[in-house]
């Protein structure tokens, strides 16, 4: 990998970086931004020897058609060292004030977007195309990213929601009580709650010590200044958004689906929208067979077909 970093007055030592391969050609851009957290984007679990990589590495596929750019997040240095539970295996990355301090939509766009400046300055880019692609959270910041920076020819969401990312934790309550996981009024409790919370991070939409499932007041209100959607219908370049059938965890698909009603109504026709009826949040199709969930994993052909439409 080829890293670069500079310094920002507003947003702090800003990192991104680049596959080495032909990095000297001439080839078009393609700035990938994954999803939420703190971990960095390529972390080493140095107590089990494992590396791991914050996105999806089907993307390498590419970097030979492309400078596939991959970025950091506030406070957060693009590779580290990070701690995994031996028996589940998660991770864990130590908060940093700055991380709590500026992560929000904001920083990840911003940034986002001098990042696409600095690598036209810095690498052979050719600029008929220049495509930014957001997965989950990333998927949030992706359209903003193109509202920002006019040299973007090419937006791609991938399991993101279109509609307030809040909402989702209301369709989720009203899906449980429909499938009778909690009795309708246990639901239609816990959604007054939500309301309740709602209410406290809009009163305090700067707050950094006050908390909802664990994100800061800040981190959510600045990711509902604007919804995907708005910025999207900004966007006169070409559009892709992939969603998934059963994704109602992570961005959940009825959240998802409001885009392609909004650019029917405004006649727009920049937009293609996907959705995989069987596949979750990660592009894996989740098929029933024998009481055992099988797992095909569609991002060889998901991101195939991106970049067969990028072309078009």
């Amino acid at each position: 990998m080829k890293i670069f970093s500079f310094k920002n007055a507003k947003y702090g030592k800003v990192e991104f970086c680049t596959f080495n391969s032909t990095v000297d050609k001439n080839k078009p851009l393609l700035i990938f931004i994954h999803g939420s957290g703190n971990e960095p984007t390529f972390s080493y679990a140095k107590d089990i020897k494992m590396y791991a990589w914050k996105g999806f590495t089907e993307v390498a596929k590419y970097k030979d058609k492309f400078h596939i750019i991959f970025v950091n997040k506030p406070g957060v240095p693009l590779f580290d060292t990070v701690q995994k539970d031996p028996v589940n295996f998660s991770t864990s990355y130590p908060i940093s004030k700055e991380f709590t301090d500026n992560y929000s939509l904001e920083w990840r766009a911003e940034t986002a977007s001098l990042i696409i400046d600095k690598a036209i300055k810095l690498l052979p880019v050719n600029r008929s195309k220049i495509m930014v692609v957001g997965h989950s959270q990333g998927g949030q910041v992706a359209p903003k990213v193109a509202v920002l920076n006019k040299k973007v020819t090419h937006c791609v969401l991938l399991n993101s929601n279109s509609l307030n990312h809040l909402y989702d934790f209301v369709l989720q309550e009203r899906l449980d009580a429909f499938k009778g996981e909690k009795t309708f009024e246990e639901s239609q409790k816990n959604i007054d709650s939500l309301f309740a919370n709602y209410k406290r991070i809009f009163d305090e939409p700067t707050s950094r010590t006050k908390y909802f499932d664990e994100e800061t007041y800040y981190r959510w209100a600045s990711f509902s200044d604007e919804t995907p959607l708005e910025n999207m219908l900004k966007l006169k370049i070409p559009i892709y958004v992939v969603a998934g059938g059963k994704d109602v965890y992570g961005s959940f698909i009825m959240n998802t689906d409001y885009v392609q009603i909004e650019f029917l109504r405004y006649g727009k026709t920049n937009l293609t929208y996907k959705v995989y009826p069987n596949a979750n949040h990660f592009l894996q199709d989740e098929i029933n067979e024998n009481n055992k969930t099988k797992y095909i994993d569609l991002k060889p052909k998901i991101f195939a077909d991106i970049v067969d439409w990028s072309s078009q």
